[in-house]
């Protein structure tokens, strides 16, 4: 039995929303947006030049208010771009502006990009974690998690968070710190790793050559945890301390006092769990506070995690042999080109000294 010893955190909960923006995608994965002249064109980033919404005649540009008659049968639909007709099919879109997302992470050091993937992306992640309808399955150990399924791909380069996370470090040249991996939590447990509180690599001791980063200046590393279930407090959601990643020290030695059996660290009001629906990512500064919950549930909790860090930072885990493998198998035929583009960046550019070794 866990013995909470401290009250309950300040629960944030995020339903499922009712309406998202819609993104417009060329067979490459570029998607449709406005330059600033006012013509279209296609941009691989999705920043808000590319966000739209439906509208009676077609589609409307959330930011600019332009109106674009067109027919969405079938949700596809052809565009003059250029002096090119282009064949464009909707895809699903963020809840809010990407700028309203990275606003917010740079002020609390987290964002949440609610239910962000699509349902047909979401399912195809519960098999592969083995969560949800799949929770009676075991994890196929045999392979990277990123060649079982083209929807792992797809996911490590969903482009909204993607241009979230790179303009937060600051930087388009990002690379991945380890595989992308499923962290499945099961019923009454608690994790061994990160159970205490702690800041992430490069901010804290690691068993990679990774030196310690101080925390002062730009960010070095941006966490992406996607919901593959629901997460809640009583399912072991994450905790964090807000406005922890501009705070120049870890957490407090208090928070993390020698613990009893079953005993959890500090969980109290000064910190926040976030509540969000499947499908959501939560982005989060490396040097944000966090620690793991405890999954008070009848059910496994499935959450599958990725780090995005600059390029003067060494990985924790070596990345190339699984985009290697990514290569060969069907899961890398199933991404467009642009997915294909950015997952193999993230995947094989690591820093100079770690590429020669």
């Amino acid at each position: 039995m866990v013995i909470q010893r401290e009250s309950q955190p300040q629960i944030v909960t995020l339903e499922r929303p009712r309406h998202h923006y819609i993104l417009l995608f060329a067979a490459d994965g570029s998607m449709l947006g406005l330059k600033d002249s006012g013509d279209l064109a296609l941009f691989d980033d999705a920043d808000d030049r590319v966000i739209w919404d439906r509208a009676a005649d077609g589609v409307k540009h959330v930011t600019t208010g332009t109106d674009i008659a067109v027919d969405l049968d079938d949700e596809v639909c052809t565009l003059l771009i250029g002096s090119e007709d282009v064949e464009l099919h909707t895809g699903h879109g963020p809840e809010k502006l990407p700028s309203e997302c990275l606003e917010h992470l740079r002020r609390e050091g987290w964002a949440c990009l609610n239910s962000i993937l699509s349902p047909e992306i979401l399912e195809r992640l519960e098999r592969v974690a083995c969560t949800g309808p799949f929770e009676h399955l075991e994890q196929n150990q045999d392979a990277p998690k990123i060649c079982q399924d083209f929807a792992v791909g797809k996911a490590v380069a969903e482009p909204v968070s993607l241009w979230v996370l790179r303009e937060y470090l600051q930087t388009r040249d990002i690379h991945l710190g380890h595989p992308p991996g499923f962290n499945v939590l099961e019923p009454e447990t608690v994790p061994r790793a990160g159970r205490r509180w702690h800041s992430d690599i490069p901010y804290t001791p690691s068993k990679s050559p990774q030196p310690v980063f101080p925390r002062n200046g730009p960010p070095k590393a941006c966490n992406r945890n996607t919901f593959v279930s629901d997460f809640s407090y009583q399912n072991g959601a994450t905790m964090f301390k807000p406005g922890s990643h501009l705070v120049d020290s870890g957490p407090p030695e208090e928070w993390n006092a020698p613990l009893q059996r079953g005993e959890l660290p500090y969980g109290g009001p000064e910190v926040t769990v976030l509540e969000a629906p499947s499908g959501s990512m939560i982005l989060y500064d490396a040097r944000t506070w966090h620690r793991a919950g405890y999954n008070r549930s009848a059910h496994k909790r499935g959450m599958m995690a990725t780090n995005y860090e600059t390029p003067d930072v060494v990985p924790k885990r070596d990345t190339r042999p699984a985009c290697e493998k990514l290569h060969k198998s069907e899961a890398y035929q199933g991404l467009n080109a642009r997915e294909q583009r950015d997952v193999t960046d993230l995947l094989m550019k690591v820093p100079d000294f770690v590429a020669g070794q």
